[in-house]
């Protein structure tokens, strides 16, 4: 298969088979088609997010194509162009993910699910919901955190996570007479990203919690949790 970036300087040339490729503004489908690259016109390769590719014409306009579209180009040697869905390397350059979790949270039943942001290999921020169902009560859990991945190469690559958030107690009023309480929370935590296939992949994690309350005293909580999430 064809390598998209040859060296710092040299980007793949291509050149399209089809009537014509059209190219957006952005990676996506939502983005304005800029300018249509037609048939037997050379194109360059600069860059890739998941199914969308950066290229630039001999003139110098520039626009993204869809995976779909870029199969219907050939290289130098009148090759067509062998692309993969996805790769490991697409989930290390990705913008966005999200997915959804089950676990345990002081002996009640976790779910959950979150999206993320990306603004680099290494670092991102992420906004979760969760409920965790217990015999007495249920917890609402909003949390916002920063999330660092130092070994983002690693096919297990380990992650540490700092962030705050609230939580919402409501208590079984058939089991229990107390009041609803919303608290303030901060919390850090310890994970595990490993790569699956295609844009998904697995995630594991650990959270140690304290929540500010009312009351003199504040309250500390554990959480565990797995899921499957899919990036972007």
């Amino acid at each position: 298969m064809p390598a998209i970036c040859l060296a710092d300087e040299e980007y793949l040339r291509v050149q399209v088979t089809a009537p014509y490729i059209e190219m957006h503004t952005g990676p996506g489908e939502t983005y304005p088609i800029v300018q249509v690259a037609e048939r037997m016109e050379w194109v360059e390769i600069r860059k890739r997010r998941t199914d969308w590719f950066q290229v630039v014409t001999r003139r110098g306009r520039s626009g993204w194509v869809s995976l779909e579209q870029m199969r219907r180009t050939q290289t130098s040697d009148g090759e067509p162009l062998q692309l993969a869905s996805y790769s490991q390397d697409d989930f290390r350059d990705r913008d966005w993910e999200f997915g959804f979790y089950g676990g345990d949270m002081e002996g009640a039943t976790l779910l959950g699910l979150y999206g993320g942001y990306s603004f680099n290999e290494n670092l991102s921020t992420e906004l979760s919901f969760s409920q965790a169902l217990g015999d007495f009560s249920s917890e609402y859990l909003f949390d916002v955190n920063l999330l660092s991945q130092p070994f983002p190469e690693w096919t297990y690559s380990p992650f540490f996570t700092l962030g705050g958030g609230v939580i919402r107690t409501e208590p079984k009023s058939t089991l229990v007479q107390a009041e609803d309480r919303t608290d303030t929370t901060a919390h850090v935590g310890v994970g595990l990203r490993v790569y699956l296939t295609r844009r998904f992949f697995l995630r594991g994690e650990f959270r140690h919690y304290t929540a500010f309350t009312s009351r003199e005293d504040n309250e500390e909580f554990d959480q565990w949790k797995i899921g499957l999430g899919f990036f972007f």
